[in-house]
């Protein structure tokens, strides 16, 4: 009786050791699928976020298409008619800073050409992007010099920004040789601002001024708003280079 007691044991032993290790690799494998899912929908979002970036520019479909796994790496789907701040914001919920910080800067890459410039929808679409991230302008403007690329302004017949104030525009990310007054005027800041009070006013009148908002006014409209928009960036960008506590 004690042989076959033993031997049920064992029996018994084995079983189980076969369900605990039956079970494990079944979780493994469905954690490593369920990784794999999160990583796929992930680099979808990151995909149309990207296309939406490019077509913005003006390229057509294909060549974004063929650049974004050419140059990206990225073969997922697309979803061609997205909003860019909440895909970007799903985007950053998902994603690593690291991964946050990377999809910028391969839309920046993707965008950009040194010593050429960009359309400024493009451009808008990319502080789009970069608010949806989590980072604020001023990380742009450090990629903007990085990568050395410059933008038009759509609504003046695709004018140089040289070509406007007797070819003296001032880069958009200025560090020095400017009084900060000047730039609190512009955002409508009174007093001594903080940072908060920079970013806050800056979404306020972005808000009203965003290009996008007049693509279907007439030129002078589009050619008011994107002058205003370019120089509420510009003082944002420049206040924040400053007043960075």
């Amino acid at each position: 009786m004690e042989l076959i007691a033993v031997g049920v044991m064992i029996v018994i032993g084995g079983a189980l050791a076969v369900f605990i290790a039956a079970a494990v690799a079944i979780a493994r494998k469905e954690s490593g699928s369920d990784e794999a899912s999160a990583t796929a929908d992930r680099d979808a979002v990151a995909a149309s976020l990207l296309y939406q970036v490019l077509t913005a520019g003006g390229a057509s479909e294909d060549e974004v298409l063929r650049r974004l796994r050419r140059d990206a790496g990225l073969g997922a789907r697309i979803t061609p008619s997205i909003e860019i701040t909440s895909w970007g914001e799903s985007y950053a919920r998902r994603a690593t800073p690291r991964q946050r910080e990377s999809l910028l800067e391969t839309a920046v890459r993707l965008a950009a050409a040194p010593g050429q410039a960009i359309p400024l929808r493009q451009y808008c679409a990319l502080l789009d992007l970069s608010f949806a991230l989590g980072f604020q302008t001023d990380a742009l403007a450090r990629l903007r010099e990085v990568y050395g690329f410059d933008y038009v302004d759509h609504a003046k017949n695709a004018r140089p920004r040289q070509a406007d104030r007797g070819g003296g525009a001032a880069p958009l990310f200025v560090k020095e040789g400017a009084d900060p007054r000047e730039w609190l005027i512009v955002l409508e800041i009174e007093g001594t601002p903080t940072r908060q009070t920079i970013i806050s006013a800056y979404r306020r009148l972005v808000a009203r001024h965003h290009p996008d908002r007049f693509f279907d006014q007439p030129g002078e409209a589009q050619e008011s708003a994107a002058s205003r928009f370019i120089e509420i960036t510009r003082a944002y960008e420049q206040l924040l280079s400053i007043y960075r506590d």
